[in-house]
């Protein structure tokens, strides 16, 4: 099973993630949630996820700065940023910190799924 932390200041799209997926179907366990990326780095500390899923705009740490910790950190930790943002600066910003993906939001469950299941993979042949 690999662990998830979801990362977000809106409850409702936590609510949302949390209940959008059979996730254990998918071999995956949600180990923990945030709302805000000094939150979420208390957590990754306590549970050390394999996936963090990451909001962009939070308050008193953004997404793209808990990025930065997580990767300094946690580098085993794959980061994939939800966002709202449809601008190319985050993404290019993102992807030099060394994120694994990147999704907009609204966003498919398939979307999602694909995403989750192609770092599974990656995460299994990095064991390996």
């Amino acid at each position: 099973m690999q662990k998830i932390l979801i990362v977000d200041d809106e409850s409702i799209f936590r609510e949302y993630l949390r209940t959008a997926l059979d996730w254990e179907a998918y071999g995956f366990e949600l180990c923990a949630e945030a709302k805000n990326g000094i939150e979420a780095l208390e957590q990754a500390e306590l549970h050390q996820p394999d996936i963090a899923l990451v909001d962009i705009t939070m308050p008193f740490m953004d997404g793209l700065t808990l990025t930065e910790h997580l990767k300094e950190r946690y580098p085993a930790t794959s980061v994939v940023l939800i966002t709202g943002h449809n601008e190319f600066d985050y993404a290019r910003k993102a992807l030099k910190l060394g994120v694994e993906d990147y999704i907009l939001k609204p966003f498919s469950k398939d979307e999602l799924v694909l995403t989750l299941l192609k770092l599974q993979k990656e995460h299994e042949k990095a064991l390996e």
